[in-house]
């Protein structure tokens, strides 16, 4: 599928399962590889380009020190969400006191490592063929929670970072309704866990109803691993407006045009959130696993998806929201 630089939790679903399809990953999920050296080098970075006089100097430091020397994580990470230096830095300059107070935060990231492990083996049990790839986490451009492909797992922490004491007042109405607390890291490890195991045979631009069902899907099956999910905030304001939602998602679903439902980020209208899409796949995947009678066969089948009209069919939500 096209990709393209979208906001936080693009999570896009993943071509042609390649990633579920790689082999240097094991099958266990305590061997799953946890990467967080990157973090140390953002670190060095920031400290050696305090003293530099301009953004500019700034960058090539931080290309220096963070970027080039980084993991194929990060790597990947830069191809799909930072794109480069200069953009990093500029995202740093526009939130500085914010990123500040990530340093007493990402310590702390060691403390997340026993309930991650404890999601990775919940989300075994759920899809017992599964492999576990390495997880990296990052800090980014304040664009991405997480992404997934090939390489693995990218975290982007900086969206993790809401604390006490967090200055808050640098970002905008959007970062502030997303932002999560590093307690959150679990469930987004899940959602792009997910993402990595489905197989979903998309060509070009997927639907509306394409994306908004692998995001959801990916959602809900977090949720039955890491005991929540991650856009709490999108159904607070959704469900009570559910039943004019699935009417206005029904009249667009089949079409490319994701505006008021997916990845609009900064760039959302008013009150209504950024990512209503995956409130909707959420929904749809929720009701297709209640209506299940066997749900193990029900969670493979959300993951290899190849008709997601009748999966949508059969998921009976046109009738629990209220349809004909």
């Amino acid at each position: 599928m096209r990709r393209t630089l979208l906001p936080l939790l693009l999570c896009c679903l993943l071509p042609l399962s390649a990633c579920a399809q790689a082999p240097a990953f094991p099958l266990e999920p305590d061997e799953a590889r946890l990467v967080t050296e990157d973090i140390d080098r953002f670190w060095q970075a920031w400290d050696e380009a305090a003293d530099a006089t301009d953004a500019e100097a700034r960058a090539r430091i931080f290309q220096a020190r963070y970027l080039e020397p980084g993991s194929p994580g990060l790597e990947t990470f830069v191809r799909l969400r930072i794109g480069d230096a200069g953009k990093l830095v500029a995202a740093i300059d526009a939130h500085p006191r914010y990123y500040a107070s990530l340093r007493r935060l990402t310590p702390k990231l060691e403390d997340q490592v026993p309930r991650i492990r404890d999601t990775l083996r919940r989300m075994r049990t759920l899809v017992p063929d599964a492999v576990f790839p390495d997880v990296y986490f990052l800090v980014g451009r304040m664009n991405s929670g997480g992404t997934a492909d090939a390489t693995g797992l990218m975290i982007g922490v900086e969206m993790f970072g809401r604390a006490p004491g967090t200055p808050l007042d640098e970002l905008g109405d959007w970062h502030r309704a997303v932002v999560g607390e590093f307690d959150n890291l679990p469930a987004i490890v899940a959602h792009e866990w997910v993402h990595f195991q489905q197989r979903a045979r998309i060509d070009g631009q997927p639907t509306l109803l394409q994306a908004a069902i692998g995001e959801g899907v990916a959602d809900f099956i977090a949720e039955l691993g890491a005991g929540r999910h991650i856009n709490d905030h999108v159904h607070a304001w959704a469900e009570p407006r559910a039943a004019a939602l699935w009417q206005e998602f029904g009249a667009r679903m089949h079409g490319t045009d994701y505006a008021g439902w997916l990845y609009e980020g900064a760039n959302a209208r008013g009150d209504r959130p950024a990512d209503l899409g995956y409130w909707i796949g959420y929904r749809i995947a929720r009701a297709y696993y209640e209506r299940a009678d066997d749900k193990s066969a029900a969670l493979r089948e959300m993951l290899d998806i190849q008709d997601f009209d009748a999966f949508l069919a059969a998921s009976g939500i046109d009738r629990e929201l209220g349809g004909d």
